[in-house]
């Protein structure tokens, strides 16, 4: 098939597909493809050995991040704090201003740049490596504190959050629909082909997000509806030193089935992103064409959208279906959990995967479209400015190739689903369950795992290297 990822020669090239992920370019294996899959699949079943034979006590929530002792004044870091939470409200209103009234030339334009590659690649790798520190930055949340905090001193005692109660029967439901929305927004719908149209989307969201906050309250709001703050703290969850495994209390908390829906959808919108315009998604269009010709549009808006959602839930059903399956296993032990709560139980186990995917598919988007960063702080609108002296730097292509995106892309998927396999086992000895029972209850996991393995590493090596099979 002809590669979807772009050429790293025309890297500013994001019309269309906001996010490729790649070269014209194509890495020739030493060895056949076949081999990487199965050495892979290897790893992880090794990784599923050994958690048997060497964890004997269960996960044990960390303090995290939070409660670590700072070496620094408390008056310095609420200083910076507030320095920083200045420069965030200042890029954010900057980007939204360049995309209303910017060039029209996604290349000559701030916005795309700064929120697909910067904010939304960019912060993703940072909170896996850092923990989430996003609650510190964002943007929409401090706008909203402050003004709660000017509404008080104008004599509304109570602020203006009303506080309404969370409708039960939702959960976080909206937080998933809003992430299958947002990744086809990204992959199906040219978004970011169009400053204007980000701009709006922005301020919509902007709106939408503030009112949230007003009708509910931050808290419950963030924590059911918010997706973006949903996305970075269960990514940050996996961070060195985090609560891998516990929801801890904000906005990393979900329920049950919404839960094991919100981390799948996390995999499934990153998966359908590798798939679209691929092999497998000419074929899937030619089916729907037999089936559905008359709903079927130029745009590909209508097989994006049934794409995209059978996606997800062909994850999701599978993922449930191992987790009824591991539930059955252990009936016989007195135990009453349901498939869906084990589904819930374990959903945190999949943030590896969720977090190798997106290093995988955007690792080298990053490095290179996020060079034009400098290039676009200077001339945010596209009006020939150089505010800093760096309107003519051009981002060095030779900084990644296919060879080294190949590498970080295999090592990336292996490690993530081999924590994964390690982080659900240390999840099982919750349950107080026999060492041969908690291995049989994370066999049809590990299995999906290997699955998705091998499935992952054929999607992501189809546009990027030459293989035999």
């Amino acid at each position: 098939m002809k590669p979807r990822w772009l050429a790293a020669t025309v890297i500013p090239v994001m019309a269309g597909n906001a996010i490729a992920h790649g070269f014209e370019e194509r890495y020739d294996l030493p060895v056949p493809l076949s081999y990487v899959v199965v050495g892979a699949c290897a790893a992880v079943f090794l990784t599923f050995v050994l958690a048997i034979l060497l964890i004997r006590r269960p996960a044990i929530p960390s303090a995290g991040f939070a409660t670590r002792k700072s070496l620094l004044p408390k008056d310095l870091r609420q200083g910076l704090a507030g320095l920083a939470q200045a420069l965030v409200w200042l890029l954010f209103a900057l980007t939204i201003s360049s995309a209303l009234w910017g060039s029209r030339d996604p290349l000559m334009n701030l916005a795309p740049t700064m929120i697909w590659i910067v904010w939304w690649i960019g912060i993703s790798f940072a909170v896996v490596i850092c923990g989430n520190f996003w609650p510190a930055l964002d943007p929409w949340r401090s706008s909203f504190e402050a003004l709660d905090q000017l509404a008080r001193k104008l004599g509304f005692k109570q602020g203006l959050a009303r506080n309404w109660p969370w409708p039960a029967g939702l959960d976080a439901w909206p937080a998933v629909f809003l992430l299958l929305l947002w990744s086809w927004l990204e992959v199906v719908y040219p978004l970011a082909s169009s400053p204007l149209r980000l701009g709006c989307a922005a301020l919509l969201w902007t709106a939408v997000n503030l009112a949230g906050m007003v009708c509910f309250g931050p808290g419950q709001w963030q924590k059911n509806a918010d997706v973006f703050a949903l996305y970075f703290a269960t990514l940050g969850k996996i961070a060195p030193g985090a609560s891998h495994l516990e929801a801890a209390a904000g906005p990393g908390k979900l329920q049950a089935a919404a839960q094991a829906g919100f981390v799948t959808a996390m995999l499934s919108t990153v998966l359908f992103d590798g798939l679209h315009g691929g092999m497998a998604w000419t074929s899937f269009e030619h089916l729907l064409r037999r089936f559905a010709a008359t709903a079927m549009d130029i745009n590909g808006y209508f097989s994006g959208t049934m794409g995209l959602t059978l996606v997800w839930l062909a994850f999701s059903i599978a993922y449930l279906l191992s987790s009824s399956l591991s539930a059955n296993l252990i009936k016989p032990s007195g135990q009453s959990s349901s498939g869906l709560q084990l589904a819930a139980d374990f959903a945190p186990s999949l943030i590896p995967i969720a977090a190798a995917y997106n290093i995988a598919h955007n690792f080298s988007n990053l490095l290179i479209q996020g060079q034009r960063i400098f290039q676009l702080l200077s001339d945010p609108f596209g009006r020939q400015w150089d505010l800093f002296g760096t309107a003519r730097f051009y981002p060095d292509i030779a900084v990644v190739d296919a060879r080294m995106t190949w590498f970080v892309a295999v090592l990336s998927i292996v490690a993530g689903h081999m924590l994964s396999v390690w982080m659900a086992h240390r999840q099982a000895l919750r349950l107080g369950l026999s060492a041969r029972r908690t291995a049989l209850i994370t066999t049809p996991l590990t299995l999906l795992m290997l699955a998705c393995t091998a499935i992952s590493l054929l999607v992501i090596a189809e546009p990027m290297v030459v293989y035999t099979p």
